[in-house]
């Protein structure tokens, strides 16, 4: 079957693949010396990103959930919308509670902000019409966003477990290079979590952006401009792991392919399942 949309999309997947693909091996030859050289952990902008980088990840099951809850007809879904949106509400506010709220009591306050913001959704929810037409794709990119989501996350977390690779920041503390090694050399289950990255990942999930194609041909003329909107804020947030010191280049390719190729599969299944008009 021919995947229309993937086509529509190959000039795109083409370039993130071959610019992966370069990083990767120039990696080989520059990952220590390029963190050497950008290592500036006190970088205002550099702080800003790691603690808003991951934010694309972690809104999708708010939004998601909203999604369901509200364009559902049956009993059972809507349910499972408000779940899945007050839950994912309640970790974003635990999330932004370890970047911003004072230590006392910060995982309680951050939840409470959490389920606060959540009901804010759902309320703001209500006074949003959505167009009959509209109202299936939006599930069906919903439901594919909350899976993209959550591969990402364990295919991260699981190669950062396996690879153990140490941070750079890691090796500066040790007052030696000696435990660096390469982003092709897996050290076992270590404790070490630098390859691939995670902020990388999560801020790839802004590619979800590319399945806006699905909804109307408003969005299809612009393709371009959502792939380049999320490479560009995806390669700035990886830009700025290098300089706190949290990853080396190679970490960050794979993270940003990790969420693009999720992005990419999901585009995939829903248009051979066609789940979808075309």
């Amino acid at each position: 079957m021919v995947m229309i949309m993937i086509k529509k999309y190959r000039k795109e997947i083409v370039f993130f693949y071959t610019f992966s693909a370069v990083a990767l091996i120039a990696a080989l030859f520059v990952d220590l010396k390029l963190d050497i050289f950008l290592n500036n952990p006190q970088s205002p902008l550099a702080i800003w990103f790691c603690n808003t980088g991951e934010m694309p990840s972690r809104l999708v099951c708010p939004l998601a959930g909203l999604m369901i809850f509200k364009l559902s007809d049956k009993r059972i879904p809507r349910v499972i919308g408000v779940i899945i949106e007050l839950g994912g509400s309640a970790y974003l506010g635990y999330h932004i509670a370890d970047y911003f709220f004072v230590e006392e009591n910060q995982t309680l306050f951050g939840i409470i902000y959490g389920f606060g913001f959540g009901i804010c959704l759902l309320l703001v929810g209500k006074l949003i019409t959505i167009p009959e037409e509209y109202k299936k794709t939006l599930i069906v990119l919903s439901v594919a966003g909350i899976a993209v989501m959550a591969s990402q996350v364990i295919i991260i977390e699981g190669v950062k477990y396996l690879w153990g690779r140490v941070r750079f920041r890691d090796l500066l503390a040790a007052g030696s290079y000696d435990a660096f090694t390469s982003w092709l050399h897996p050290n076992g289950i270590n404790g070490n979590k630098s390859f691939p990255s995670g902020h990388t990942a999560g801020a790839g999930i802004s590619y979800l952006l590319m399945t806006l194609t699905f909804l109307s041909k408003r969005f299809e003329e612009k393709k371009t401009l959502l792939f380049a909107v999320a490479f560009i804020y995806t390669g700035i947030v990886a830009f700025t792991r290098l300089v706190m010191g949290a990853h080396y280049l190679s970490d960050v390719a794979v993270g940003g392919a990790v969420s693009y190729t999720c992005v990419i599969i999901a585009i995939s299944i829903i248009e051979r399942k066609k789940l979808l008009k075309a």
